[in-house]
C-alpha cells in the first residue's frame, strides 16, 4: 500500500487531484505487465525531454496524463508505478 505521502508527492509532481485511495485502487489492480510497459513509456518521454525542471516540469505532466489516460489509470497512479519501477532498478 502506497503511503500517503507517496500519493501527496504524486499528486503534486502530475498536478494531479486523485485521492489515496483511488490511487491506491488503481495500483493494486494494475497487471504487473502493464506497470512495467506504462513505466517505460514515461522512461523514454522522459529521456525525449530531458531539460532543467524548470522549463521541462510542464511537459513531464503532459506525459505524465497522457500515458495515464491510455492504461486508465490517474496520472499520479502512473507517477507511482513509475518510482515503483525505478526504485527496482
Amino acid at each position: 500500500m502506497l503511503s500517503s505521502k507517496q500519493c501527496e508527492l504524486a499528486r503534486t509532481m502530475t498536478q494531479d487531484k486523485t485521492t489515496d485511495l483511488q490511487i491506491n485502487q488503481e495500483f493494486e489492480s494494475m497487471k504487473p505487465s502493464d506497470k512495467i510497459l506504462s513505466a517505460a513509456v514515461v522512461e523514454k518521454l522522459l529521456q525525449l525531454h530531458d531539460m532543467p525542471f524548470d522549463k521541462g516540469f510542464k511537459f513531464l505532466v503532459n506525459d505524465f496524463t497522457h500515458i495515464a489516460s491510455e492504461f486508465y489509470i490517474s496520472p499520479a497512479t502512473l507517477f507511482c508505478v513509475y518510482m515503483e519501477n525505478k526504485s527496482k532498478k
